[in-house]
């Protein structure tokens, strides 16, 4: 199997982001929204390539020396196979680059997965949303996290 490949996101990737923010989100997220972190200034969109086909995707808002991770989301089929892991590594690494070492994110209580990604990657709980996001049992929690140690997760 080839080694996925890392970049920056373009408008030139919308459709194929799109197509992925579907497959991996309930509602997704519009196009038109999607075009304002492709082509924002304040924002930070990466992606994961393998076999020329975007399997995977970060998409972060910054300010000053912070950054928010807003969603990040690997194809269905290919979870669970390190891809999000190698994907938040290029992300601190970029996110170095900018002078920034601190990344916000909220995830859901009921995202096992997510939260334990986070977790092995050294970002801490901060706090909790009580019925932040729906849910089919009427709302699950946010988790609020945040890593103060880019360069340290980088290399966990």
């Amino acid at each position: 199997m080839n080694k996925p490949r890392l970049g920056v996101l373009h408008t030139t990737d919308l459709t194929a982001l799109a197509e992925l923010e579907a497959d991996g989100f309930d509602p997704p997220w519009s196009n038109k929204l999607l075009t304002t972190y492709l082509t924002g200034e304040r924002y930070r969109c990466f992606g994961l390539w393998h076999d020329e086909q975007l399997h995977g995707f970060a998409l972060l808002s910054t300010v000053l020396d912070e950054a928010e991770l807003l969603q990040i989301a690997v194809r269905s089929e290919y979870r669970g196979q390190g891809w999000a892991t190698l994907l938040i590594h290029y992300v601190h690494t970029q996110l170095q680059h900018e002078a920034i070492n601190r990344c916000l994110l909220e995830v859901s209580r009921a995202n096992k997965a997510a939260l334990n990604l986070y977790q092995r990657l050294g970002y801490q709980q901060d706090g909790i949303r009580k019925g932040y996001y729906p849910s089919a049992s009427g709302s699950e929690d946010a988790i609020l996290m945040s890593c103060d140690q880019l360069q340290r997760a980088s290399k966990a």
